[in-house]
Formats: C-alpha cells, structure tokens, sequence
C-alpha cells in the first residue's frame, strides 16, 4: 500500500457534520496505517485547524496539503516542507481589487513555523465568528489599519459573504494570472461562501502533483466534496465523490461512495484494503 497515496478533503468528507472523526473512521485508518497504508489530507484548513481534528491519528504517513495547497506540512517532522507566496506586487493587486468591490478578509503569513493572520477592523459579524472560533488555535492575530501595509511571505487571503457578493470579485480575481482563487459553499451554513486567494502555483492539484514526484507515489487515489476539490481530482489517478458532495465534483469522479454522515471514506477503504 505504501506505493499508493490516498489523500482526503477533511470538512465535508472524512470529518462528520460536527467537523470531528467518528470513532468509527478513526478506528479503521488507524488499523490501515498499521498495516501499510499511506494516507494523508488536502485540507483548506490550516495546520492549527486540522490537527487537533486528526490526533489521534498524527503523526499522518504523508505530508498534509493546508490552504488549498498553499503549504505542505509534514506531521511527522512538525514543519513546513513547501509553500507558495504571494509575490508583494501582485498581493497589492488583489488587495486593491478586494478593497474596491467592498471587502476585506484575512491575510496569513507564514513566519517561521507559525502562521500569522492579519486582519482590519471587523465590522460584519461573520467576520467576527471567524476569528473568535480560532483564537484559541492563534496566538498572533495582528489587527492593521490597511492590510496591503503586510505583503511578505504571504501565502493566503481569505473571506466571506453570499455568493452574490462575492461572485463578481472572484470572476475579477480567476483572470489574474498570478493568483489562484476557490469560491465554494460553506460546509457548515448555508447561503455563507468562502472565497480563498493564493499563489497560481499553489492549490490542492499542484501539492500532489508535488509529492507524486517528491515521494515516488505510483497512484494517487483521492476524496473530496467540494468545488475547491476539483483540481485536486484532476490530479489524482482514481478519485471518489462522497455522497453528499456537489454535482459538479460527482461528475468528475471514477465513482460515488457512502456520505460524510456514514464514514464513507472509511468503508470505502476498508472494503478495497482491508
């Protein structure tokens, strides 16, 4: 099996809807990664986000995709082994286009082996919610009068809002050649939707394009559930929708397997490996 990758989305896929492993999901990788199997993630989350989801399965046998596969972090060594920035120039373009269409976000950093995410003065609450949910997972939140003040080693912008609101930013910011962007649904609320802004080089396809060739992988076999998986599944030799995935993603998969809400992933790879 160890010639095998196989790589999952985390929210929507192998997290249930309360975004934790199940006993039971946790129960089977753990048999498998005994046995062999070299499984890891491709996760928007960062490290602080998906970690403590998966300890009791860390240190992973392979590297892990964060930020849409702006870095690759490897568990077992606890350090970043690849990034993309955001060249100043460019990040400076996408700001000013942000600022124009009536929106900020967060901009992380990666410094050293820790991420900084800076941010300005929130006033819409969703905002608010996103930050007070990880406060306890960052210790250097930088509120700033102007973000475009911050533009090294950048490797992330993040925001939200409707669809409707940030349609028309991302249609201006996916004709930027430089830059990289995701718009998709947010697992958890309906009608809130992400918009995720990165190097060109950097998403989930390019980082397993990366360790195919850095680790020798043979196959690569994927999960995923959402639009921001798409290139993920471009990249993989096998890919799997789960059940409850978006039909766009349905429609680019070898094949359809249980929901996130049945450890879909889990009986999947117990059926084939186990």
């Amino acid at each position: 099996m160890n010639k095998t990758l196989y790589i999952s989305d985390l929210d929507g896929t192998l997290l249930d809807p309360d975004a934790r492993l199940t006993e039971y999901t946790t129960q089977i990788l753990r048999q498998l990664i005994a046995k062999g199997l070299c499984f890891g993630v491709a996760t928007a989350r960062t490290r602080e986000g998906a970690c403590p989801r998966l300890r009791e399965l860390l240190p992973l046998p392979a590297p892990m995709v964060l930020l849409n596969g702006a870095v690759i972090y490897d568990s077992q060594t606890q350090s970043f082994i690849k990034r993309e920035t955001i060249a100043p120039e460019d990040l400076r373009q996408l700001l000013a286009c942000v600022r124009a269409h009536g929106q900020t976000g967060f901009l992380y950093s990666l410094q050293g082996n820790d991420i900084i995410p800076y941010h300005e003065p929130i006033t819409r609450q969703i905002l608010h919610d996103f930050k007070n949910e990880r406060l306890e997972r960052y210790s250097h939140f930088v509120e700033t009068a102007d973000l475009s003040l911050h533009t090294e080693n950048i490797i992330y912008f993040t925001t939200q809002d409707s669809r409707a609101q940030l349609q028309p930013l991302y249609d201006e910011i996916k004709d930027m050649p430089a830059l990289g962007c995701v718009l998709y649904e947010d697992t958890y609320a309906q009608n809130n939707w992400y918009l995720e802004c990165f190097s060109h080089a950097a998403n989930k396809g390019n980082a397993v394009a990366y360790l195919r060739r850095a680790f020798g992988y043979e196959k690569i076999v994927g999960f995923g559930d959402n639009l921001n998986d798409l290139c993920l599944f471009e990249a993989c030799d096998e890919a799997y929708a789960v059940a409850n995935a978006r039909e766009e993603l349905k429609a680019r998969a070898t094949g359809v397997i249980g929901a996130n809400t049945e450890d879909g992933v889990a009986k999947f790879l117990r059926s084939s490996l186990g």
